[in-house]
Formats: structure tokens, sequence, C-alpha cells
């Protein structure tokens, strides 16, 4: 995608450019979009109008990512999307009614406190108009109206009687003539709750700030405009994240905020500030629909807390406007003739605007989405290796791919499942499971001649881990999936060591799965296209909490082209047209390993059911599941464990599970990101060749587009 980054310079340190932005602010935004793949162009959007737009235009920007504050009146801010909407260029952010709106403080109160927010009284003091509300109680805080930054706010700012408050007016008027706020001192706590529309539950953690008064000789605990422009002032502030509230208070801070962003649709990003009185009680303040985004800002600092990199921010605020306007995010036209695999990583399903099913996916759209889940992989890739006892040479793709339950699965079981939908595969491990109904032990994939190493690497990774198992505890059963990769793979010298195995588990970490040929997918094929490691996730609400989660991983190595299936449409048989004289497999119809993680408290028999759903998912991809295949699922809850060493004598274990009455929608969950786990593993793969010359090609992202746009939308989803 072409991102435009809109914004305006900083030029001097003087207060009328607080706003504005420095070049090395500009430098790390620049870089943090052009990591994620994009063209990136900056564009300075101060100055004349027509040379703005002129520049505007010479970007040729599938999007705007404004940054853009303005300098002049106090419209300003809406200036900038007031113009990209004339010229009909998507932009990132609120539109020029919300921002406008919002940078008047005193008229956004006004129209939050219609819909019953709770805002301090105030009046909106002008050059004609400076009558003080005797009602209004002392102490009160005097500010522009219409500025951001804390423009205008000193230690002076607090007046504590009408005799303060005429002479600090006059003073601030004669420099911000378009009007003042003066309203209620609000006593206690700093609040500010920054929002992502993109992260899954949209609010991030409350950020506090507190401010060391000896050190800057003040009274009331304010956020003036000196300690926001650093220097000595600054050290007078300490960042708290997330702010040290009782439950109730962050409850009440927390709805306050969602309701905010609800009444103005604030979109992309934004951050509400709120003082909480002494008393517990909210009170709005101001809502930023274009806040700051550098690395010290509540809106970084709450990401940071959450584990979000500035580029994953960058990546959530640029899928949540590409959604507003059914824009996809698709690379550059690649040419498919090219018979060496691709080190730049592909696209995923979602990323090219083709959303399956109905449900939200969570924040990396994987199964580490579940708290506590880590992926880990070993990927090997040789060519020219010697075949033991033969003159002949030949080369390897394989590897391994570890899945780690939450927390120490051997100590405090995980409550698990099975399913196995046709039987010609092998999973180790997984009849343990179906007869007791628990997980002990890391769920890892690989080639079906690696099984027995692989088996052999967890013991030792284990034993190491756990020096008593096997003496003073039980043995293990490890879990080892497997699928055929000998098309591309020579199996001959091609197979994976116990190190190997233990190599995946020890590389297993949260946030993004790498998909694609890598792992235990290097050398699998999917639908006649290379593709082996694939996941996705989908986030849903139940009666008793937002925010839960089902994951999935496929290790995907089945499928003919002429039945791949996207969203209901088989766009594989106008693609085995054009493939028709590619090579491809046909000893094999391959196998599928499916493994499915969830955070919803369920026990094993409702894990068997929610295994065999999986399977519907494998369908709605094409998968017909051939007489000569495996397709076995495997499914995992942390929300119920059972510990290994008893803590009582007593002869009863207490599970949780949700009721049958409301597990539809976690059916719903599992087929959907199984579906779309199947399909990244194909479009995140850049092909893959392999023995005698072998080539598996990479799905062409492009022409796929073309045949889905055929009567059908593609759009963007977070």
């Amino acid at each position: 995608m072409r991102i435009t980054v809109a914004y305006n310079l900083r030029t001097d340190d003087s207060e009328a450019t607080a706003e504005l932005l420095s070049p090395k602010d500009i430098e790390r935004i620049y870089r943090a979009i052009s990591s994620l793949q994009h063209t990136v162009t900056v564009v300075e959007v101060s100055g004349n109008p027509h040379q703005v737009i002129e520049r505007l235009v010479e970007s040729e920007p599938d999007l705007i990512f404004n940054l853009a504050e303005g300098t002049i009146g106090s419209s300003r801010e809406a200036f900038y999307p007031g113009l990209y909407e004339q010229m009909g260029i998507p932009f990132t952010g609120g539109n020029a009614s919300l921002l406008h709106l919002n940078l008047d403080k005193h008229l956004a109160k006004t129209v939050l406190s219609s819909r019953g927010i709770r805002v301090p009284k105030g009046v909106l003091i002008s050059g004609k108009n400076r009558h003080i509300d005797e009602e209004l109680r002392y102490p009160l805080i005097i500010k522009p109206n219409s500025e951001g930054s804390s423009k205008g706010i000193t230690q002076r700012s607090v007046v504590e009687s009408k005799e303060e408050a005429e002479q600090r007016i006059a003073e601030l008027l004669s420099q911000y003539p378009e009007g003042l706020v003066v309203e209620e001192f609000i006593t206690g706590r700093e609040l500010s709750v920054p929002f992502i529309e993109g992260y899954p539950g949209k609010i991030l953690d409350i950020v506090e700030h507190t401010f060391d008064l000896e050190r800057t000789g003040g009274k009331f605990n304010i956020y003036d405009y000196d300690m926001k422009q650093g220097g000595e002032a600054a050290r007078a502030v300490q960042v708290i994240c997330p702010a040290r509230i009782d439950g109730s208070e962050e409850r009440s801070v927390l709805h306050m905020a969602r309701q905010v962003f609800d009444i103005m649709t604030c979109p992309d990003l934004g951050r509400v500030d709120i003082r909480l009185h002494t008393d517990g009680t909210p009170y709005f303040i101001e809502l930023n629909p274009l806040p700051s985004l550098h690395p010290n800002a509540s809106l970084m600092t709450a990401a940071r807390e959450r584990g979000l990199e500035f580029r994953d921010v960058m990546r959530l605020i640029i899928r949540s406007a590409s959604r507003r306007y059914g824009m996809a995010i698709r690379p550059a036209r690649k040419n498919q003739k090219n018979r060496h695999p691709s080190t730049v990583p592909r696209t995923s399903v979602r990323e090219l605007g083709i959303q399956i099913g109905r449900m939200n996916p969570g924040l990396v759209n994987a199964i580490t989405d579940v708290k506590g889940v880590r992926v880990g992989h070993l990927t090997r890739i040789e060519d020219n290796v010697q075949i033991p006892g033969q003159t002949e040479s030949s080369s390897i793709r394989t590897g391994v791919t570890a899945v780690l339950p939450a927390g120490q699965a051997y100590a405090n079981r995980i409550a698990a499942g099975g399913f196995v939908l046709n039987g010609v595969g092998e999973m180790s491990g997984l009849t343990q499971v179906l007869e007791t109904g628990w997980l002990e032990t890391p769920i890892l994939l690989t080639n079906s001649h690696s099984v027995g190493r692989v088996h052999a690497g967890v013991i030792q990774h284990m034993s190491r881990k756990y020096p008593t198992m096997g003496t003073e505890t039980d043995v293990v059963l490890p879990v080892v999936g497997e699928a055929d990769d000998s098309f591309l793979n020579d199996v001959r010298i091609g197979t994976c060591s116990a190190q190997d195995a233990i190599k995946a588990i020890e590389a297993a970490s949260p946030g993004p799965v790498a998909q694609g040929s890598t792992g235990a997918g290097t050398g699998m094929t999917s639908f006649d296209f290379a593709g082996g490691i694939g996941t996705s996730s989908r986030i849903f609400d139940l009666p008793e909490g937002s925010g839960f989660t089902i994951g999935v991983l496929v290790l995907s190595n089945f499928g003919r082209m002429r039945n791949l299936t996207i969203d209901g449409a088989v766009v594989g048989r106008q693609l085995d047209t054009e493939f028709e004289h590619s090579g491809r497999r046909e000893l094999s119809e391959g196998s599928v390993i499916v493994v499915v993680a969830t955070d919803v408290p369920l026990i094993s028999s409702q894990l068997n059911r929610i295994s065999r759903r999986a399977a519907l998912g494998l369908g709605r991809t094409g998968s017909y599941a051939a007489s000569t295949s495996g397709e076995i699922i495997i499914a995992f809850s942390t929300g119920n464990r059972k510990p290994r060493v008893a803590r009582s004598s007593g002869s009863f274990i207490n599970l949780k599970c949700i009721s049958d009455n409301h597990i539809n929608i976690v059916y719903e969950a599992v087929i959907e990101a199984t579906e779309e786990a199947v399909l990244n593993a194909v479009f995140c793969s850049g092909g893959m060749n392999g023995r005698q010359q072998r080539w598996c090609p990479p799905i062409p992202h492009d022409r796929l587009i073309e045949l889905l746009n055929k009567g059908r939308k593609i759009h963007e989803s977070h």
C-alpha cells in the first residue's frame, strides 16, 4: 500500500508550535510504517493550500497517515481531514467534525454533558463575556478553550479567589482571544485512557501522571505546559501504567472512557483525559482524537504495557483505517515465474482484504492470542547433502514446530480433547489425551519420519525441566503430530533430531507467529501450492465477560488445487486450468494437523466437540478427508487445570465449564479460525523448491483478488 505521512514540522521552540512534529518524530514513524512493507512518502502540509494539494497528489497515496495538527485558528486540526475528504483520499483518524468539536473544549463538554457524561461545572469566557458564574466553587482552573499540549496552563492556572480569577483571565485573553474555559478544579488524580480501535477490546490500560509538588513549587497536581516540554520541569512527573487505583474506580473510569469514544464515534485511535476526584468520582476533561504518538506519550506507554511495539501500533492504526474505507492491504505484484522461495514475509488472507466469517481476530490473529500460549519453529533448508552410502546428493526441506500451552502443563495439566476425521496419520500421545481428558506436554509437529526423534527430544527437554519425572512422578507420553513432506524433502536425509525438537521448544515465544513454509511446514504442500504453517484467532464475548479467545494453528499438507475454496468461492477451478502444467504431488493425498487453544473454560467432552467443529473449518477450504490422508485435531483449554500433585486429601476436583446453552459461539469461532489458518498457511508462503528440482509455487495473490472480485467485495478487517 502507498501511504503518505502528512505532518506539520516544528521549526522553533515557541509555544505556538508545541503540537507540531520534529524531524526525529517523522523519521521514527517513517521507519515503522516502512517496516510493514508499505511504500511510504512524507509530506509537509504547512503553507499554501494549493501547494499542499499538489504535494499530496504527487505522492499518489492509497491512504494518508494523518499527523497534521495545523497552525492557525480554532479549526486548524479540522482543516486537513476536510481537505482529504474533498480530495477523495482515505486517511487515518477522525474527520473534520470530530477534530473541530474536540478542540473546542467547552463545546465538547456541553455535548457530552447532554448525553450524561459527568463534566466539571464551568463557563466559556471571551472578550465580550467575562462574567464568572457565582455558582462556581473555588478553586477554579482557567485555560485556553481551543489549544492542545497544555498550552497556556501553568501552576498559576488554578485560582482560589475571584480576584485571582479576574487577573488570570485578563492575562490569558490577550494571548488567547478565542476564549478561555473557567471551570471547577477537580481535586484528585490525573488519568488518561488511550484507545486503539484495532486492538482487541479497544481500550488500553489507564495511565496516571503524578507530580512532585516540592520540585515544582506548586500547590495543585496539574500537568502544565513546561512539564510536557521536557527539561527540568518534566523531572517532576512520574508516569504510572497501569494506574494504581482500586477496582471500582478503574471500572468507573473505563466505563466513562468507553461512553465518550462511542458518543464521539472516534475512529482508529484517541485518548480520553479524566480527573478522578478524591471521592472516587471520575470527571471528563477532554478527548484528543489526534493524540501524540511520541514514545513517552500516554498512548505509547499503555501500548508497551500490552506488549505492543511502535510498529505494532502503526499497523493497527493502518488496519483500522483501511477497514473503514473497505480497502485491502496488498503487496506489490510479484513475478510468479520465479522458481526460488521468497524470503520476504507474504501478506496474510486478512491483510489482503479477505474477511473470513463475521467475527474479529485477536491482536496478532494467531494461536498466541490465547494468553500464555507460545509457538517456536526450527527450520531446515539444505541443498547438495550427501545421501549416506550413495554417491547421490539431495535436498532437505523440513523442520519442527512447537506449541507450548500456557503455564507448566506437566505440573498443572490442562483440559484437552481431540478428534480424528481420517486416521491415516499419526499423533503420538493423543490416545492418552482422549482417555484422560488432560494435556501435560508441549505439542510438537514435524514430518512423518521424524516422530520418534522429536518424541525423544520432548522427553529430554522435560527431563531437564522436571528431574524427578519418571522416578518420583509419572512418565509422560509427548504429543507429536506429523505430515508427509517427501514431495519436496528427501526423507532419507531430511529428518529432524531430538536436538531440533529442543531448539523449537526453546524458541517458543508469544506474539506474532511465522507462517507459510517454515518450521514443520517447510516442505509441505497445500492445494498444490507451497504452504505449511498457518494460524488465526477469534475473540468474542460471553455473558460473564468480554475478550474470550479461540486460537488455531495448522500444519497444512492437503488439498487439490481444483477444490480450493475461499470464503465460499471455489476459486481453485479457475486456478487449476492456469497452473495445469506445473508439477504436482500425485502419490500422496497429504494430511493436516489442527491445534486448537482457548481460554474459555471447557471440559474434555466439550473439547472433543470443539475439535469436530474444526473439521468443518477444513471442509470450508476444500478438504474432503481423502482416504489416504490424516486429519487429526487436538484442542485444549487454559481455563481448566488439574494439579499433578493433589493439594488436599479430598476425592474431588472442581472444574468450570461453559453451559451448552452458550457454546455455539465457540463452535463458530473455531470453524472460522480453522478456515483462515489453513488459508494463511498457503497465502503466507513465498513458494518452495526441493528435491529433484521440484517447485511448489506461491499462491498468486493478485489473481485471487481478481477472481474474488467477480461479484464479491474485498474489504479489510483488523
